[in-house]
């Protein structure tokens, strides 16, 4: 059996990439009927400052269903003596 020094190992150098993004984010909770209720996200960045890797814009749209929240309990009056 040979040695990794020996099979020659990664001829072209390592394989590092770095980047650096920036963009915005936003998000709406909105009810779905009185038992359940939806999230809509957007999510976008710009890549900058890359190094051994291109350059690009990404977005993300995401969409979940969840259980609606408990509804609130009443407030009690506050009484001062």
């Amino acid at each position: 059996m040979r040695s990794k020094s020996e099979s020659g190992g990664a001829k072209l150098g390592d394989f590092k990439g770095r980047v650096a993004g920036v963009g915005p984010q936003i998000g709406f909770l909105f009810p779905l009927g009185k038992e359940h209720q939806g999230y809509l996200n957007l999510k976008a960045y710009k890549d900058f400052a890359a190094e051994n890797r291109p350059e690009g814009y990404t977005a993300w749209v995401t969409f979940a269903i969840t259980p609606a929240a408990p509804e609130a309990p009443a407030k009690m009056p506050v009484v001062h003596k």
